[in-house]
């Protein structure tokens, strides 16, 4: 097949130049083959040839060997054309089949204005036409008739010649004579009509001949001009690799033209073949003729002539149909090249993602490809590409997981959807991906998930069933579409190459393009809690708003962070997303506290608290808890436990988790996304809040009371469908995190972490071990299904003042094997902030949120905590002594009682005195139960003190249990007072008080 891939590149002229198939300047095979041999010296140009070689200088043919070259000469031989200038050269020519040793002169990019944003223009759609061209047959030729002289001349003759006879036979002179002459002067006008007639005839054809020539010279140059039109449309349509370098480096208007909407959306081009033009040239012949006519056979030639055209691009649609390649590596990898080299600057990367899946033998050879920003997958801040199973893991979890959504989302509203972006699988390591989950969904034969694929192998046998697209590489120069959407074609074609195209230089030109109808894929390395939300007040969160529209039985997804700009990280600990449980790991100073706050804070803002409330363990001495205090979605805080204290925390939540299993028993419901529809409905009245118990720094916790940690684990696992949700952070997550543990947690977000060690014992990764910037972390869920790295928002950020301009990053950035930056160098500008102390961004909204929550005078949520006994409290009865003679009933309240389980719906929400003896003849003798709890002892003399400052006198009774301390005293009027603290084995309780009553 004929090679028209042409392509003009520049070079640097030296002072000589070789040109020739073994000169070491410049060689070219399609027209050294030639005997031709030129030397460019100086500005002197000398040809050496033999035969009959033809060299156009100018369009003007030469002789000489020798010629002067001029500024702007150009010298023409066969398909190669060069243009002489002062200190270059230009050279048009098939960019395959020559090699120099040139230098190339740089083509600068064109830089547009506003760059690096781009946005993409009107689209100027130039098809090709179906033209129809008629070419009318010519006129008749005229001819003389056979035989018209003879019939002109002979009858004449033979009636002179008879008439001559007659005369002299019958001696007739002067009649002789006049017919003789009537018979030659009709024969004079006979030859000289005949004569006229033929030389008319011959000027007729003549004048045929030349209007008829006129004629198809008109109708050469009209379909000529239709022929020039359908080859600009071709070449507009599939430009060749040369006019992609030129648009992509002159940054054309084209670029990313094609919109997910066209229907060219995903076309690509496999190479050039001969083909049909649409151009229909019909030659008129309505009668049959059997005479030969020159005008006839030139008007039947044009048809033929002008029926194939050269390079008619064989255009597939990966939209309709996943494509197979098949033949060696070698030549399918400059296929995929090709194929690259159009879909990257055709399709936005907004549209377009691409996920290729190579052996790691040809990394280096696919390097380049890492610049185009389609292998960015912006929706986990990674690039697509991979070439081992660590890599595969981290990437095809999070895609298996969108795929799934997508399908799930399609299923249940049963209408076809355009999912963005669309992804490009191109598998050419089907070993990488034969046995991973998301086979389920690249098997499948559907196309409406939003994916095509690109499966390469060197035996067709190997493809999958569901490729419907088989293009066979013959060899490195033809190949054939074999099947095209399921129809044999066996369409043979030559395929294109890309060599001497700076496909790397290509690629990094695309690399740095910000497409403005879409989002950046850099992670930003600071954002505060109202940037994220795009506001500059509480007030503009539009709380009310939120509080109202979203429904925590729906979704609990809320922003943490940006994985890139305009582009948010969410966190949905809804049981059918990522939770209900969670770890969050992070070192000294790496943000993990804050992210946590930016957390809590998010629920708050989108979420009643009928919806949402909180329970905080704050081990570190409740700096947490004190931002919160406010917060009217804050259920009670825990800090600091000893061990008296994690056993009255312990009984809390177990209560909470009782009281939520009768609410929902009463209700006849047994999830709280059930019961929160109700709520919603009016059909019940207790509100009932998703409980997030939050303990910071639990391997603290673990280390120091591994019971409560052990209960929070049964709390995991019982707590699901009774809306508790546990998050747990720590430090060092190494040695604490237990199998228990990871089966309850869905989800991981590490910050920076102490060593490699600890990150992987998170995410199964280093990564986290590198991150330098704080907030900058990983969310991970379940088997990868989710991966991002994204930098969490900073709720702790000044309010009321303007925020500061952002100022360019002059760090660098060192991009690892999943494409993420990691800072090389710090901040070193030596900006100060304000030391003015200012209220934070979480102040300013806890006070917000609690404002509209008192204007709401809505139900009161419960408290799961309630306040810790304080270590001493006032009698209410110091006052004068007053003795009475008769027995009255003892009504003696001694203090106040911590009762948490048994008696948590009698615990008034005051806090006020219990009646000692009425509750303890809930259990038939006078018995003060103090819960299971340990109890501060009372000592002797501050019972006596209490028992003298009331109004009533006790005697101790028949005990036959232990007495652990007694005392007998006599008051006034000789009224004896008995006393005493026993341990009752009896009754199922731990410590008992025991006061009988009685009169002397």
């Amino acid at each position: 097949m004929e090679r028209k891939n042409i392509s003009i590149r520049t070079y640097k002229r030296k002072a000589q130049i070789w040109f020739g198939t073994e000169a070491d300047s410049f060689s070219y095979d399609f027209v050294w083959h030639l005997p031709l041999q030129m030397c460019l010296d100086g500005e002197i140009l000398n040809l050496k040839r033999e035969g009959n070689v033809k060299v156009f200088l100018n369009n003007q043919i030469v002789s000489d060997n020798q010629m002067i070259i001029k500024n702007g000469d150009q010298v023409h031989i066969e398909d190669f054309t060069i243009t002489f200038f002062k200190e270059k050269l230009e050279v048009e020519a098939n960019a395959e089949c020559f090699e120099t040793s040139l230098l190339p002169e740089r083509q600068e990019e064109e830089y547009f204005e506003g760059f690096p944003f781009y946005k993409r223009s009107p689209r100027v759609v130039y098809q090709r036409k179906e033209e129809k061209v008629e070419i009318k047959a010519p006129p008749r030729k005229k001819e003389m008739s056979k035989g018209s002289l003879a019939q002109l001349i002979i009858p004449p003759l033979c009636m002179m010649a008879l008439t001559i006879a007659m005369g002299v036979l019958m001696k007739r002179g002067p009649y002789m004579y006049m017919t003789a002459g009537m018979t030659a002067i009709t024969l004079i006008f006979s030859i000289q009509r005949y004569v006229s007639e033929k030389r008319n005839i011959k000027q007729e054809n003549k004048d045929r001949e030349v209007m008829y020539d006129e004629y198809l010279l008109r109708k050469r140059k009209e379909i000529k001009k239709l022929r020039e039109e359908e080859r600009e449309a071709i070449d507009y349509q599939t430009p060749t690799l040369s006019m992609l370098q030129d648009m992509v480096l002159e940054y054309s208007s084209r670029i990313y033209e094609r919109s997910i909407l066209d229907d060219d959306f995903l076309k690509v081009n496999l190479g050039y073949r001969k083909g049909e033009s649409q151009i229909e040239v019909s030659y008129e012949d309505k009668e049959l003729d059997m005479t030969k006519d020159e005008l006839i056979e030139c008007a039947k030639k044009i048809p033929k002539e002008f029926k194939k055209v050269e390079q008619i691009p064989v255009e597939i649609d990966l939209k309709k149909a996943h494509l197979g390649l098949v033949g060696n590596k070698r030549n399918i990898h400059e296929q995929l090249k090709y194929m690259l080299a159009q879909l990257t600057f055709f399709q936005s990367y907004r549209e377009l993602q691409i996920v290729f899946i190579h052996s790691g033998a040809y990394t280096e050879d696919f390097q380049y490809m890492r610049w185009y920003p389609h292998l960015r997958l912006e929706f986990i801040n990674v690039i697509g590409e991979i070439y081992s199973e660590q890599i595969r893991d981290q990437i095809l979890g999070s895609i298996q997981q969108i795929l799934k959504e997508r399908k799930l989302k399609q299923e249940e509203e049963k209408k076809a959807h355009i999912f963005l972006p669309h992804l490009l699988f191109i598998i050419d390591e089907p070993k990488l991906i034969l046995n991973h989950a998301i086979m389920e969904y690249l098997q499948s034969r559907e196309m409406e998930l939003g994916f095509s694929m690109i499966y390469t192998t060197d035996q067709k046998s190997n493809l999958p069933e569901n490729i419907r697209t088989i293009c066979i590489l013959d060899n490195s120069e033809e190949a054939h579409l074999l099947l095209e959407e399921g129809e044999r074609k066996n369409l043979r074609f030559e395929v294109q190459h890309t060599k001497g195209i700076p496909l790397e230089r290509m690629a990094r030109a695309l690399s740095p393009l910000i497409h403005e109808q879409g989002i950046t894929s850099q992670v930003p390395d600071k954002l505060t809690f109202f940037e994220m939300y795009g506001v500059d007040t509480p007030t503009q969160l539009e709380v009310e708003k939120r509080w109202e529209s979203h429904s925590a039985y729906k979704s609990l997804a809320v922003p943490i962070g940006a994985k890139a700009e305009n582009d948010f990280t969410e966190l949905n600990l809804h049981e059918k997303a990522h939770g209900p449980h969670g770890l969050v790991a992070g070192t000294t100073g790496s943000g993990k506290s804050e992210t946590i706050q930016t957390y809590i804070l998010s629920l708050a803002v989108n979420f009643h608290p009928h919806e949402v409330g909180f329970l905080l363990i704050d081990y570190k001495g409740g700096g947490m808890a004190n931002l919160f205090a406010d917060l009217p979605h804050l259920l009670g805080t825990i800090t600091n436990l000893d061990k008296a204290e994690s056993m009255r925390a312990m009984a809390s939540i177990k209560s909470e988790l009782a009281r939520r299993q009768r609410i929902f028993a009463e209700y006849g419901v047994n999830h709280i996304n059930d019961y929160q529809k109700l709520i919603r409905m009016g059909k019940a009245e207790e509100p009932l809040p998703h409980l997030f118990i939050i303990s910071d720094e639990f391997a603290e916790l673990k280390k120091e009371q591994p019971e409560f940690m052990a209960e929070l684990d049964s709390t995991s696992r019982i707590g699901r469908s009774l809306g508790v949700h546990l998050i747990l952070a720590t430090q060092k997550p190494s040695g604490v995190v237990d199998d228990q543990i990871w089966s309850n947690s869905t989800f991981r977000l590490c910050l920076k972490v102490q060593n490699a060690a600890d990150s992987k014992e998170m995410l199964h990764t280093a990564d986290a071990a590198n991150i330098t910037q704080a907030g900058r972390g990983y969310l991970q869920v379940g088997n990868n299904e989710i991966y991002e790295l994204f930098q969490s928002a900073w709720s702790g950020a000044s309010y009321g003042t303007k925020e500061e301009q952002k100022e360019e990053d002059d760090r660098v950035y060192l991009l690892n094997m999943l494409g993420q930056g990691e800072a090389l160098n710090k901040d070193f500008s030596g900006r100060k902030e304000s030391q003015q102390l200012k209220k934070s961004q979480l102040d300013v909204v806890v006070e917000h949120l609690q404002q509209l929550y008192e204007e709401e005078h809505c139900v009161k949520v419960k408290k799961t905590w309630l306040p810790s006994l304080a270590f001493q409290i006032a009698s209410p009865y110091l006052m004068e002594i007053q003795d009475s003679a008769s027995f009255k009933k003892v009504d003696l309240k001694l203090g106040m009682v911590d009762m948490l389980q048994e008696l948590y719906d009698n615990v008034a929400e005051d806090n006020s005195m219990i009646d000692i003896l009425e509750e303890a003849a809930r259990y038939g003798i006078y018995v003060l139960v103090t819960s299971e709890f340990k109890v501060k002892k009372m000592t002797r003399s501050k019972f006596i003190e209490m028992l003298l400052a009331s109004r009533e006198v006790l005697i101790l009774g028949n005990i036959k249990d232990q007495l652990l301390f007694s005392y007998t005293g006599v008051r006034e009027e000789n009224r004896k007072v008995e006393f005493g603290y026993y341990h009752n084995a009896g009754i199922n309780r731990k410590v008992k008080l025991i006061l009988h009553k009685g009169i002397s």
